[in-house]
């Protein structure tokens, strides 16, 4: 049975080369370059936050990102800006505009969500509407992240959206997952 080993070598080599799959059965072609460079600079910046909040890395999920993805489009075609409402997922929404084309990296709205610290208070915890972004970035709870990016008017708005698993902003499950920075 050298021939079905060979066979199954061969397989799994082009499995580890997504460049030699179609793109029907490539899962991560279904993002375009500029998209994975978004979704891992939005990782890495969620990451970098979580770290100061002894919260573990996120792990990018592509079926995540396709449903964030496949939101930011919708807002972007409707010139919306409300949540999806998607059951068991958390989701934080950003929305930028220009009167000239806009270019954003993917840290840019982490850091606005992040930057809703300044509002949270450590002692009582609990949920605010100033702040729900930014408890949502550190839930220590949440182990996933999809992340969306949109442009409309011809480039000149933005829509991101982040979704997450498990989500966060549970009522009486603060104190366990929002930690003061350098409380590890």
């Amino acid at each position: 049975d050298s021939d079905s080993n060979q066979f199954f070598e061969r397989v799994d080599a082009i499995r580890q080369d997504n460049e030699d799959l179609p793109k029907h059965l490539n899962k991560r072609a279904d993002f375009t370059s500029a998209q994975r460079q978004f979704q891992n600079e939005m990782l890495t910046a969620h990451n970098s936050y979580r770290a100061r909040h002894c919260a573990q890395s996120l792990q990018l999920d592509d079926t995540l990102c396709r449903s964030a993805q496949d939101y930011a489009q919708k807002l972007a075609s409707t010139n919306q800006f409300s949540h999806s409402g998607t059951k068991g997922l958390g989701e934080n929404l950003y929305k930028a505009w220009s009167s000239t084309t806009i270019k954003i990296n993917g840290a840019t709205a982490v850091t606005s969500w992040y930057n809703e610290i300044k509002d949270y208070n450590f002692n009582n915890g609990g949920f605010s509407m100033k702040t729900g972004h930014f408890t949502q970035v550190v839930w220590r709870n949440t182990k996933k992240l999809g992340v969306g990016v949109a442009y409309a008017d011809e480039g000149r708005t933005v829509y991101v959206v982040a979704q997450y698993s498990p989500p966060g902003n549970y009522q009486g499950q603060y104190q366990a997952n929002v930690r003061p920075q350098g409380s590890c």
